[in-house]
């Protein structure tokens, strides 16, 4: 018998199941644009988005949706909800919304730009087909739905599926798909899901698909899929600080008896340049040891300047040097710069970041070096070979140079001379 998932005679049923298949991100949207709680797993927030449809908006079968949490329901209104004065006051009368259209879903989908998200739950999309999707086989496009009589006609013996296909199922949680296939084809399945690359790990593990990480796990305990390889058990673990998903990596210490945590400095690295604060967070609370790595530099290339006052604020030892200042000088990172003025921490830079700034074209970092105060250095010899290789030309940034009077054609001893440029 087949989950009520599968079960697409209920509109309730279809949304619980559209809820299910979403990402921690794409949930907490959700609950943010209804008003509601974004707190809570992943289960609660698809549950509470569903209980909540089910109250708000008009449905054409009156089914009550089968969790095993409660939904908080509350909506977190930042100011008081609106009311109507005309509406009759009775706490008996719950009041309910206008149908949302089928065309808002599509538009709030369409700006995740998340070709895939849209078909999966069945919305018309007006995103073009990406160009992977262009050969997938009718086992992918069927797979994509986690339709499991569609799945069956798809034959998927004769149209074996693609990775595109064995992707969607992992993606999107369809745990019981994933089931259903290891049992009815697994002559095949070793092949469509690769397992010898650890692809249904890597794949859940980006998406925090904890449920099919719970089945793949029960699978290497019983020998039917191989242990992961020691470089891909890293590998999951920097992806899921690169993406920011939390969720996978608590699983993963909580699995760690099995499979043992393998990370490197990458991991902390990919959160800071990412703009992880919360993955920070988890790894500063975990009991873990430790690997911290270039993120000072990584946090200023990127522009995070949250990041940069999380890592002062951690009481987390970490280092670096005048690479962060070079960083923020050649990306344009204004605000970069003025946070480490400010910080109270040493500011280690050298010529090479006003050398760095004039190169990439960026009159506003000159300009910041200048107003700065510090002694900053360079050669007219640099300025101008910078000039020359600069990008875009480097026009922006060398009328700057002329408006601070800067002459490109001194003598050779102005032209090598080491000058201050405030």
């Amino acid at each position: 018998m087949e989950r009520a998932a599968y079960n697409h005679d209920s509109s309730t049923d279809l949304v619980h199941d559209a809820y299910s298949r979403l990402t921690h991100d794409q949930l907490v949207l959700f609950c943010s644009v209804r008003s509601l709680s974004t707190d809570g797993s992943d289960q609660e927030l698809a549950c509470r988005l569903a209980h909540f449809d089910l109250h708000s908006y008009k449905f054409t079968t009156d089914i009550s949706i089968k969790c095993n949490v409660q939904p908080n329901l509350r909506p977190r209104w930042k100011r008081s909800p609106p009311s109507s004065r005309s509406a009759p006051s009775s706490s008996n009368a719950p009041t309910r919304l206008p149908t949302l259209p089928t065309e808002l879903m599509a538009d709030i989908l369409d700006l995740l730009g998340d070709w895939e998200l849209s078909k999966a739950v069945g919305l018309p999309t007006s995103l073009p087909r990406p160009t992977e999707w262009a050969t997938a086989s009718p086992a992918d496009e069927a797979l994509l739905t986690g339709y499991a009589p569609a799945i069956h006609a798809s034959d998927l013996v004769r149209n074996p599926p693609t990775k595109l296909g064995a992707r969607a199922v992992v993606r999107f949680g369809y745990v019981n798909v994933l089931d259903m296939i290891f049992k009815n084809y697994r002559p095949y399945f070793m092949d469509w899901f690769r397992v010898e690359e650890d692809f249904i790990p890597i794949v859940a593990s980006s998406n925090s698909r904890t449920n099919i990480l719970n089945w793949w796990r029960r699978a290497v305990e019983a020998r039917w899929v191989t242990f992961p390889k020691k470089r891909s058990l890293r590998l999951v673990i920097e992806d899921a600080c690169r993406i920011g998903e939390v969720a996978s990596l608590e699983w993963w210490k909580s699995a760690q008896s099995l499979f043992p945590l393998e990370y490197s400095e990458n991991a902390l690295e990919h959160a800071s340049s990412r703009n992880h604060v919360n993955v920070l967070e988890w790894w500063k609370n975990s009991g873990l040891p430790l690997k911290v790595g270039r993120v000072m530099d990584l946090a200023s290339s990127a522009g995070h300047v949250e990041v940069l006052q999380w890592w002062q604020q951690s009481q987390i030892e970490f280092k670096y040097d005048r690479q962060a200042m070079h960083h923020a000088s050649m990306h344009g990172r204004v605000k970069v710069l003025q946070w480490w003025f400010h910080s109270g921490l040493q500011m280690i830079f050298d010529q090479d970041a006003l050398t760095l700034a004039t190169k990439h074209n960026r009159p506003e970092v000159l300009e910041w070096w200048d107003k700065s105060g510090l002694p900053s250095q360079y050669r007219i010899c640099d300025i101008e070979e910078a000039l020359e290789d600069a990008i875009g030309g480097g026009e922006a940034a060398r009328e700057w140079w002329k408006g601070k009077g800067v002459n490109f054609n001194a003598n050779d001893k102005e032209w090598m001379k080491l000058q201050t440029l405030n």
